[in-house]
């Protein structure tokens, strides 16, 4: 649970990379159905999401409009994709996973 602790800090403060970290760390506290995880992830990221906003909000720096549409995209796009991904064998979406977690992991080590 620190380890979620310590992600969900870094989440609230920088975001990138979030899911992958949860996913890895949903996987040691013994969670291995990856509809289930995902599911945890989401709901997680917007715990935290929406905890990191207070300061941006209370600071009137929050470009609402854009906001507003990203927020749309973003709710549309996750809840289609959870449809679609339910209907995906859970090894393939392990293997996408992974690619995904080692691609951005070479990406910001090397232009990090």
């Amino acid at each position: 649970m620190l380890a979620q602790l310590a992600i969900a800090i870094y989440g609230g403060f920088f975001g990138a990379g979030l899911g992958i970290l949860m996913l890895a760390t949903l996987t040691f506290l013994g969670i291995k159905n990856i509809h289930t995880m995902n599911a945890f992830k989401t709901f997680l990221g917007s715990c935290i999401n929406g905890i990191a906003i207070i300061p941006f909000i209370f600071a009137g720096i929050i470009a609402w409009h854009q906001a507003i549409l990203m927020a749309v995209g973003g709710s549309l796009g996750g809840y289609l994709c959870a449809n679609y991904a339910r209907r995906l064998e859970p090894s393939l979406i392990r293997k996408v996973v992974m690619v995904v977690a080692f691609s951005m992991t070479t990406y910001f080590f090397i232009h990090g």
